[in-house]
């Protein structure tokens, strides 16, 4: 019986193994249907290949310019769609052979893994000032889809009882962090964004992003005519500025083995699950389980990134929550002068579930 069991489980897990190493939607583009095959395949290219690089003037590099020309290689399936913009194609490309081409130009690739992100919104009229909250608010919409098209991860407050007595409009827009931090403090996010609305002339809108990150705060400004290029340009930038700092430039050479500790698998699908959460992974080649227990597995990881920049990835995985990072070396004890030795794992975690 245990025997069969084994074998189960290194049948799932080898099959999960070899599944695509990265999530859909960050592969998958919409595009307009209103042009040639040609047309709007280099269109859907040119999306995802922005998108996971993070830098949106990456399509003036002439070697990614004259790859256009076989976007159609890059095609694994499409489907036409319709909806309130028109005949649009929906199309999901070949993530490893994006991935591949970016290696070989030695661009950093920015993988599924990604921060989320707590938006809170105030729009000031006049003196007047007001949450953006209501689902059908132009703002709201326009923000839900550029946020999407840069596949950033977006999480939007309640407002419930329990957020309008902890924080106020005016709160949000003064940038007083410390009831804004203890508001967000319910949501399992990793930064806190706030975004202040202004219509600074009859024609031209004011957008002031205020984030705040392991106590920093990075600002930035903008000015638009329209709810939609001014949000669409703020997530362009977003997107680039946290690219720079979570794009990864993989490096065959500089492979390894670690391994992991996962507590709360308490079944044979916490385990698959976990597997295959893992091989989506970038920077993940391969994924051995080389124990499970009744609520513990043990996991062997082949990288191709550094032990540090994967326990930064693993830290916006939602389902793992770390317990223990083993990752520094032990302090050197002087009056016990002898070399320590240590068989801990890089990191344990413990399995979440929403």
């Amino acid at each position: 019986m245990q025997k069969m069991w084994w074998v189960l489980i290194s049948s799932m897990i080898l099959l999960l193994s070899n599944a695509a190493l990265a999530k859909p939607e960050l592969y998958q583009a919409e595009v307009s249907a209103e042009q040639t095959q040609q047309q709007w395949q280099r269109e859907a290219l040119s999306q995802i290949l922005v998108r996971v690089s993070g830098d949106p003037a990456i399509m003036q590099r002439s070697e990614l310019r004259a790859e256009l020309n076989n976007a159609a290689s890059y095609v694994k399936q499409f489907e036409a769609v319709r909806g309130e913009a028109g005949n649009r194609v929906r199309v999901l490309l070949d993530a490893e052979r994006i991935r591949t081409l970016l290696q070989q130009l030695q661009i950093p690739i920015w993988g599924g893994q990604r921060p989320e992100m707590l938006f809170w919104i105030v729009e000031q009229a006049g003196s007047e000032r007001r949450f953006v909250r209501q689902s059908d608010d132009p703002w709201l919409q326009a923000l839900t889809q550029v946020m999407a098209e840069q596949a950033l991860p977006l999480t939007l407050p309640l407002y419930d009882i329990d957020d309008l007595l902890n924080l106020t409009e005016n709160d949000v827009w003064g940038g007083f962090w410390e009831p804004i931090l203890l508001a967000s403090s319910r949501y399992r996010v990793n930064e806190v964004v706030l975004l202040l609305l202004e219509q600074s002339s009859d024609t031209e809108w004011r957008l002031t992003a205020i984030r705040q990150q392991a106590g920093q705060q990075q600002r930035d400004e903008l000015t638009g005519t329209d709810q939609q290029s001014l949000l669409r340009d703020y997530a362009a930038l977003l997107s680039q500025q946290l690219a720079r700092q979570y794009a990864i430039l993989l490096d065959p050479a500089a492979e390894q083995q670690v391994r992991i500790q996962v507590q709360g698998t308490g079944s044979l699908r916490d385990v698959v699950l976990l597997e295959r959460t893992l091989a989506a992974t970038l920077g993940i080649k391969q994924v051995k389980l080389l124990s499970q227990g009744q609520q513990q597995t043990e996991l062997q990881l082949t990288i191709q990134v550094s032990p540090a920049q994967l326990l930064q990835l693993l830290n916006f995985e939602p389902s793992l929550q770390l317990l223990t990072d083993n990752s520094a070396p032990p302090a050197f004890d002087w009056a016990n002068p002898a070399p320590l030795v240590t068989d801990a794992p890089l990191a344990v975690y413990q399995l979440t579930r929403p």
